[in-house]
């Protein structure tokens, strides 16, 4: 175990710890090594996640259970809009149709570390707001999990010449949800419903209305 230097605010020692191991560690791992305990460590990773100066990615489960956390510096992984922007620079000129959207939301998806297979729904789209916000949007679920608002766009400068970029994210965001293994659609992606804010409305199988009734008494 590697003791905290006296006096020295622990969080950062956490994070030097992460930007000087060889590969990214666990809770537990973390845990060990600085002398704190499991959670004091996970309420100092989840600020260091907010101002992301770590990166994390959930591991293979082996057996029932959600899978573990593994965490690293975010300096020793490509900036999201470096991901990003390679993609973008290799595809967007070629795009002409929807099959090419889709194309290159693949590609930038391939950029990503695989989800792993979701066990609920629930999961699904948690997994896939987790993958938005490693790409550098700022997701989050609704607590029905029936959407997802999506601020924070790394190209929000520039949709308005090159609207095919928003296809691209609708279409990525279908290819991440259909990698979790769920049966879970994006019916659509409301561009700007709210200044600076897009919405991904989700189609869920275990989410269906017996009956629809509209202001007009209309059933369906």
């Amino acid at each position: 175990m590697d003791a905290l230097t006296p006096g020295r605010d622990s969080r950062a020692q956490i994070a030097d710890l992460l930007a000087n191991s060889p590969e990214p560690l666990t809770v537990d791992a973390i845990s060990e090594h600085t002398g704190l305990h499991a959670n004091t460590v996970r309420n100092h990773l989840e600020v260091l996640l907010a101002k992301e100066v770590v990166t994390r990615e959930s591991t293979e489960r082996t057996g029932r259970g959600r899978p573990r956390w593994i965490y690293q510096s975010a300096a020793k992984v490509p900036s999201p809009y470096q991901i990003l922007a390679s993609a973008l620079s290799t595809q967007l000129a070629q795009i002409k149709d929807p099959l090419a959207a889709r194309s290159a939301a693949e590609l930038w998806v391939e950029a990503l570390p695989a989800l792993p297979i979701a066990a609920s729904p629930d999961e699904a789209v948690a997994e896939a707001t987790d993958a938005l916000n490693r790409l550098g949007f700022t997701a989050e679920a609704t607590a029905l999990g029936d959407a997802i608002h999506v601020s924070g766009c790394p190209y929000a400068d520039i949709v308005e010449a090159n609207p095919v970029i928003c296809e691209i994210h609708t279409a990525m965001l279908s290819t991440l949800l259909a990698n979790t293994g769920q049966p879970i659609a994006v019916t659509s992606m409301e561009v700007w419903s709210r200044p600076g804010m897009c919405t991904a409305r989700l189609q869920r199988t275990d989410q269906q209305p017996s009956r629809i009734i509209t202001p007009e008494g209309i059933q369906s």
